[in-house]
């Protein structure tokens, strides 16, 4: 990760630069082969994360590439200007905020769909899902 570093970290940096530095993020937070980790890899699903290795994943990824990324933050995005109840009623996700989180994440809008409640969003996090967030943030933009 390291030899990636220097180059990812730079804000001009490719973005197959970044991509492939949040790889190595996640890879060595969740102690897997680099070869095992895919930008479409779901981090619980596919890697086998729990919630704790995502907080792990979130600080290793804002001291590489010198940002914050904040959980209240990553909530308020979800939801855009919808407030909890137009999100997710009784804490399912409503039509409009399942069309919300398609388009958010694009990688993961084959798994979003109707019953899917508010926890469970986590699970839809991919690796593309976090070198999106540096992008965003390097754009400025709340992730």
């Amino acid at each position: 990760m390291s030899e990636l570093a220097p180059a990812a970290s730079d804000p001009a940096a490719p973005a197959a630069t970044v991509e492939e530095s949040v790889r190595a993020i996640i890879a060595t937070s969740l102690g897997r082969p680099l070869d095992e980790v895919h930008l479409d890899s779901a981090l619980m699903n596919d890697l086998g994360a729990e919630s704790l290795d995502l907080l792990d994943i979130v600080f290793c990824i804002e001291r590489e590439f010198a940002i914050e990324i904040t959980r209240g933050e990553m909530e308020r995005v979800a939801r855009g200007d919808m407030t909890d109840e137009e999100f997710a009623p009784g804490g399912l996700i409503s039509e409009a905020g399942l069309a919300r989180l398609r388009q958010l994440m694009p990688e993961a809008a084959h798994r979003i769909a109707a019953g899917l409640r508010a926890r469970e969003i986590l699970s839809l996090f991919t690796v593309q899902t976090f070198a999106n967030m540096v992008h965003g943030k390097r754009e400025g933009r709340q992730v």
